[in-house]
């Protein structure tokens, strides 16, 4: 079979309920996680002495993110990025779409990575995803047929390369602090510095403006958000460009693209689609947590002993791929039990909705975030304890879980998935069911 039907956006019946579910799921925590960075200076997201409170319920909401879900969510989303390549582009070839469906895909991931840009140029959220996972999926399409064996292999040793990336880092970081801390007590006993001290101290000056911005670059980043979009737009946009084009990228080798080739392998094996045995899921989250939990709070005790300093971020940041691994599978396990039982139908099927809408939700994430947060909007942009950032991340879950299912009574896509199927195919999908 071949012509239109062949490279046709997936019907509704022919969705996978468990990946919908996961997807809601992942979209929310998403939120979780980003909700700092929309309220406040960038670095508070690691280092709660920065801003929004460090002590009481601030401190107790900054340990439970950073041990439970800290780049699970991500973890999650990358697997069911990749997973969703195997779908989408093996519908197509089943249906005879031939090379169409090569097309169809590498036309979708453009639109994914012009997507991003206005994501993070114009609506001004810099820690924007959808670009660089345009990118990956760019890079993926070759990879989808690969037997799952190999690509759990070759997940596993990229993950392992990061690990050894981020261990040579914590060394380079080590080695600027002990030339810093050197070249300062020969300043305090009065010895002339040599070039090579003077340039020590500035490097690990530098160093420690990444975890505490010095109020220069806090008061920048304020007044953009104090201003006009236009404001807005100009002032983020070298800061969001540096991170989108420069630091982003290294994230495809060592961050997402092994959880999508992960994803890739799992629904290849039945895992992601709620098809494996109940021993399976009990399994993977009785090892998940049982590694991923430890894991986490020696990784913040690391990172509290060394009071937030550059160090001691960088020595935790030694294992954090294998510990976000292990509670990414600790929270496929439990989610997958849950939706293999059937429990709890009814926010089950909330979540599916949001799930099929997840980059509406995403989007509105954004719009709703940059509406509260900035000068054009309310304002209300350093306004918050870190605690009370979770009573509005609660109120959007609330929304996006009510309007996702009513929507998608009346309508076959979210209004994002419409723009977005419509110019993948060329051709405006109908939108009313």
């Amino acid at each position: 079979m071949s012509g239109e039907f062949a490279v046709a956006p997936v019907e509704k019946a022919a969705r996978v309920a468990s990946l919908d579910v996961l997807r809601g799921i992942a979209v929310l925590g998403i939120l979780m996680m980003n909700i700092t960075g929309f309220a406040m200076l960038p670095q508070a997201y690691g280092n709660p002495l920065v801003e929004g409170g460090s002590s009481g319920a601030n401190h107790i909401v900054y340990v439970i993110i950073n041990v439970l879900f800290e780049g699970t969510m991500r973890g999650i989303f990358s697997l069911l990025f990749g997973a969703s390549i195997v779908l989408l582009t093996g519908r197509m070839e089943k249906a005879g779409a031939g090379i169409m469906a090569a097309e169809v895909h590498f036309r979708r991931m453009l639109w994914m990575l012009l997507f991003g840009i206005i994501h993070w140029a114009l609506m001004l959220w810099y820690g924007e995803i959808l670009f660089n996972y345009a990118m990956c999926g760019l890079l993926l399409f070759s990879m989808r047929k690969l037997a799952p064996r190999l690509q759990i292999i070759m997940a596993v040793l990229m993950l392992l390369a990061a690990a050894a990336f981020q261990t040579a880092e914590y060394q380079t970081v080590a080695k600027k602090e002990v030339a810093a801390v050197e070249a300062q007590a020969a300043k305090a006993s009065g010895a002339r510095l040599s070039a090579v001290q003077t340039k020590a101290i500035e490097a690990w000056k530098e160093q420690i403006d990444q975890n505490f911005p010095n109020a220069e670059k806090a008061a920048k980043v304020r007044g953009w958000h104090s201003g006009s979009w236009f404001d807005a737009v100009v002032g983020q946009f070298e800061t969001s460009y540096k991170f989108q084009w420069t630091t982003a990228p290294v994230w495809l080798v060592f961050d997402m693209i092994p959880f999508m080739l992960l994803g890739m392998a799992l629904l290849n094996l039945g895992v992601l689609g709620a098809a494996a045995s109940t021993r399976t899921y009990v399994l993977m989250a009785v090892v998940g947590y049982g590694i991923g939990i430890p894991l986490g709070i020696y990784e913040l005790n690391l990172v509290l002993d060394g009071h937030f300093g550059p160090a001691a971020f960088a020595k935790a940041d030694r294992t954090y791929q294998l510990s976000r691994l292990a509670m990414v599978v600790g929270h496929l396990g439990l989610a997958l039990l849950f939706i293999r039982a059937g429990l709890f139908a009814p926010l089950q099927r909330a979540l599916a909705a949001t799930g099929q809408m997840a980059l509406s939700n995403y989007l509105a994430q954004t719009i709703i975030c940059t509406a509260l947060f900035y000068g054009f909007g309310f304002g209300l942009y350093g306004a918050f304890e870190r605690y009370q950032l979770y009573y509005i991340v609660a109120a959007i879950w609330a929304v996006e879980l009510i309007w996702s299912p009513l929507w998608l009574r009346h309508y076959r896509f979210g209004p994002f998935e419409w723009l977005w199927r419509s110019l993948t195919y060329w051709k405006l999908q109908p939108m009313r069911i």
